[in-house]
């Protein structure tokens, strides 16, 4: 009885607690931003001011919050000082700021001039000396043939890429820096790819990427040799680049090139048909198509790398919640009866799966406190009871046929209740725990 008494004294406090949030994050929400502004002020002078110069501020101020009291003041100042960053915008710029720009402009302009000398130089030359062109032709055409042949323009853009990820990781500026790291990213891993298979530019070997992932042309050593092999080198550049540069990105794109050199694997190509049996485990497996059977293969290696991810000492969030799109989305696709034609068992169980990753994710999310991580978990429930909602009729015998505009409206109706549910009880979605 003792401990019955308890633990409804911890769910009385639980719901409390909730309700207070709630309350907190609907006024935080109809906040103007100069209201948002004051309470910051009033944050900051609360944890480094004296009291009375606290209390100055709070008369001065006070009829511009409205119903806030001094106590919800002091909760949502907190949790702004917490939460939120400043951005500095320079309104007027100052008169060193306007010298940069002249200098930034005169270094564009020697740029301009050097093209427009050197094209000037080229068409004098045409006109003066005409036998000048035919000379440097005759002595220098085996030179641009042997230069521009597909073999060594596949070198020539492997070493472009390699000093573009170099080079640009040292340059300043963050959109250009962006821009030619990417740019050599691309190029490092396209090059790479033509050396492996050994057929030059994109369009001619992208038929052989194709192939590996389509079908069993190439043996799983062929495989990783032409995919993952490219894909793990540029799994260490994108690792090298998350070292030199601060930018964020970098780390949602790690995770792309290391699962496609993992899916290409040969322990993991050669186990095909054992580990498809997790996602469809009733039935004869010749039955399934081996498009069907290689997705669920990637889905159980992804599942597997995902719950690893979890278990690190340091967990990348930026990396798990890709992985976490792309699973989610895989599940949702092969939880559709009419993609995969796996019977009713395998159909079920599927569903099963589906669910119990979308609620992981959400719990995952809230436990790293992850916002985006439990979005996304949210997101893929939301979409799982939309598909459902269509599905669901047309697997039981019925259709929907001429009957699409009531179920639209239906739709609109239902997405409407969810969220009228998220407004109503915004604790049962809060999963991260109270901090204010």
């Amino acid at each position: 009885m003792r401990i019955i008494t308890i633990l409804l004294l911890l769910l009385t406090m639980g719901v409390s607690a909730f309700a207070t949030d709630a309350a907190l994050a609907r006024t935080l929400e109809s906040l103007t931003s100069r209201q948002k502004t004051i309470l910051y002020q009033y944050g900051t002078l609360s944890a480094w001011a004296s009291p009375v110069q606290t209390d100055s501020f709070w008369r001065v101020h006070q009829p511009e919050l409205g119903k806030v009291t001094r106590e919800e003041a002091g909760l949502l100042a907190t949790e702004l000082l917490n939460n939120t960053e400043l951005v500095y915008a320079i309104k007027h710029p100052s008169r060193l700021q306007a010298l940069r720009g002249v200098f930034t402009a005169s270094r564009l302009l020697i740029g301009l001039a050097a093209l427009v000398g050197a094209f000037a130089v080229i068409q004098l030359l045409g006109r003066y000396l005409p036998d000048v062109w035919r000379t440097l032709l005759r002595y220098l055409s085996p030179l641009f043939r042997w230069l521009f042949s597909p073999k060594m323009l596949t070198w020539e853009l492997l070493i472009l890429g390699v000093a573009a990820i170099y080079g640009g990781s040292l340059l300043g500026n963050l959109e250009i820096r962006t821009v030619v790291i990417h740019t050599g990213l691309v190029l490092l891993w396209s090059q790479l790819t033509a050396i492996c298979i050994r057929i030059p530019f994109v369009k001619h070997y992208s038929k052989v990427i194709k192939n590996i992932f389509d079908d069993d042309q190439y043996t799983p050593f062929q495989a990783f040799r032409y995919v993952g092999v490219p894909a793990l080198i540029t799994t260490v550049a994108v690792w090298w680049v998350m070292q030199r540069c601060a930018d964020s990105w970098y780390a949602y794109e790690l995770i792309v090139p290391l699962m496609i050199a993992a899916f290409t694997l040969p322990p993991v190509r050669m186990m095909e048909g054992w580990l498809s049996r997790v996602l469809f485990p009733f039935g004869n497996s010749r039955r399934w198509r081996a498009k069907d059977e290689r997705m669920a293969t990637y889905i159980v290696v992804s599942l597997v790398v995902w719950a690893g991810m979890l278990l690190l000492p340091v967990v990348y969030k930026e990396s798990l919640l890709v992985l976490t799109i792309f699973l989610g989305c895989a599940l949702l696709g092969l939880s559709i009866e009419e993609v995969t034609n796996c019977g009713i068992p395998n159909y079920i169980w599927l569903q099963l799966v589906t669910l119990v990753f979308l609620c992981a994710v959400v719990l995952a999310g809230a436990q790293l406190e992850a916002l985006l991580l439990t979005w996304a978990g949210l997101g893929g429930l939301l979409l799982y009871v939309l598909i459902k909602y269509w599905e669901l009729p047309m697997v039981l015998g019925w259709s929907w046929k001429n009957k699409k505009a009531w179920g639209a409206l239906g739709m609109a109706v239902l997405i409407w209740g969810i969220a009228l549910l998220i407004r109503s009880r915004p604790e049962w979605f809060a999963i991260f725990p109270a901090k204010i």
